[in-house]
């Protein structure tokens, strides 16, 4: 008996070298029970503690320089600017990770290094006849505000702007930092602008095709006008050039006039167009212009312009398309707006929308949310008219799901007006993901 043990021992070596090495018998991944951060937002200079639990691991590590931990602890940090940590939990089966956030609040951003940078600043064509529109394009990096005088205002770091002049002028930009301002000038020459033959303008013809159209399409308004010192169509269309053409989209059987006028007097010309049928149509989507709009927000007391589309890592707050997301009803969109306010309690952002036309009859509709997983999030959206009362003003969390919202803009109708898209963070920002799935001036 005593020979025969180590020959079971030799045998059950055997049987295992063939199998190819060691078996392993079951094995799991790990699971991170929990990675918080507390408080989750501090002021510069302050200290929060990281705090985790995690079970069948064989390594747990923290990046930002924190490196390998135990399975669970605390650990003090104590960042500069908002940061996102994230834990690993290893085992030979495979890795898992989790992410906690610490917004630090009151961070003065440095000064900029030197004056702004104007890229170009350009006008085409820069040589028209009267009625002729030009683009505005410009550039400008390391500037906190920039603006372009003769009315077109305060404008993004980098855009374009149509404008209609009537007399030869030159635009000039101004891009301003702490450290000073800086100029470009750009010139447009108008011609045409000699006295009209003396008596009153000629309206070679005003027509609407087709004259009858069902409802939610358009007709085409075309016009072609003599000796005019101005031309303008009713119905929130306003001035236009001394010939063209253009869409419309009426909700009701409608007549249009235009009217010619000069230093002798004026001429008009009626089109009617006959709705027909029923059902709402989209006059304006403030989803699709978002890149048309000017975004800001203010940190301290200054009003920081921001670029469209903004980038997800962002801490003065952005703007931008996300594509294909769940929001927070479990459904996948093909396309939103997301507007992050800036990281810090109590933080927002704007986007100004120029010259939207407010057809009479419309109204207002929004469906708004946040994207998914973003269970922290609480924000207040808001809709309204420049410097007026808002229209639309709803708070919405994560647990409360989607909100669809319309409100009559009746007092706005026929006017051409600037809207802002607005979004506060309403408290902490922490996964403020806030999104718009439709925002619409319906008829």
């Amino acid at each position: 008996m005593k020979k025969l043990i180590p020959l079971l021992s030799l045998a059950v070596l055997l049987i295992a070298g063939c199998t190819g090495g060691p078996i392993t018998i079951g094995g799991q991944m790990p699971v991170i029970n929990s990675f918080n951060a507390s408080p989750v937002s501090i002021s510069a200079g302050e200290s929060a503690s990281l705090t985790w639990t995690v079970s069948g691991a064989t390594s747990v590590s923290i990046d930002q320089g924190i490196g390998n931990v135990a399975l669970s602890g605390t650990r003090a940090v104590a960042p500069t600017t908002t940061t996102v940590y994230t834990l690993t939990a290893s085992s030979p089966i495979g890795s898992v990770t989790a992410t906690t956030q610490v917004i630090v609040t009151g961070v003065t951003p440095p000064p900029p290094t030197g004056l702004p940078v104007i890229n170009y600043f350009t006008a085409t064509p820069n040589n028209i006849t009267l009625g002729s529109s030009v683009t505005l394009s410009w550039n400008v990096t390391n500037a906190t505000t920039v603006s372009i005088d003769n009315g077109v205002g305060n404008v993004a770091a980098s855009g374009s702007s149509i404008i209609l002049p009537v007399a030869t002028t030159t635009f000039t930009l101004t891009a301003s930092n702490a450290a000073g301002s800086v100029t470009a000038n750009t010139a447009v020459i108008v011609s045409g602008v000699s006295p009209p033959p003396s008596g009153l303008p000629i309206i070679n013809y005003f027509t609407a095709s087709p004259p009858i159209i069902p409802s939610g399409s358009s007709a085409t308004l075309s016009w072609d006008v003599s000796y005019a010192t101005s031309v303008t169509i009713d119905n929130g269309i306003g001035t236009v050039a001394s010939s063209g053409s253009m869409p419309v989209s009426p909700v009701s059987t409608i007549t249009y006039t235009l009217t010619a006028t000069n230093a002798y007097g004026w001429r008009s010309q009626t089109v009617p167009i006959l709705v027909t049928g029923g059902g709402p149509t989209v006059s304006y989507d403030f989803v699709q212009q978002a890149s048309t709009a000017y975004w800001w927000t203010k940190i301290g007391a200054t009003i920081t312009p921001l670029p469209f589309p903004g980038a997800l890592n962002d801490n003065r707050g952005f703007a931008t398309y996300r594509t294909n997301v769940k929001l927070n009803d479990g459904n996948t969109y093909t396309k939103v707006l997301e507007t992050h306010p800036q990281w810090v309690n109590d933080g927002w952002i704007s986007g100004k929308y120029s010259g939207v036309y407010v057809p009479p009859g419309s109204k207002l509709r929004i469906k708004v949310g946040l994207i998914q997983s973003a269970s922290a999030g609480n924000v207040i959206f808001t809709i309204s008219k420049l410097s007026a009362p808002a229209i639309i003003d709803t708070n919405v969390f994560y647990a409360g799901g989607i909100k669809v919202l319309e409100a009559p803009l009746s007092a706005y109708y026929g006017q051409t007006i600037d809207f802002v898209l607005n979004v506060n963070a309403n408290g902490s920002s922490a996964q403020d993901w806030a999104a718009w799935a439709e925002a619409q001036i319906i008829q």
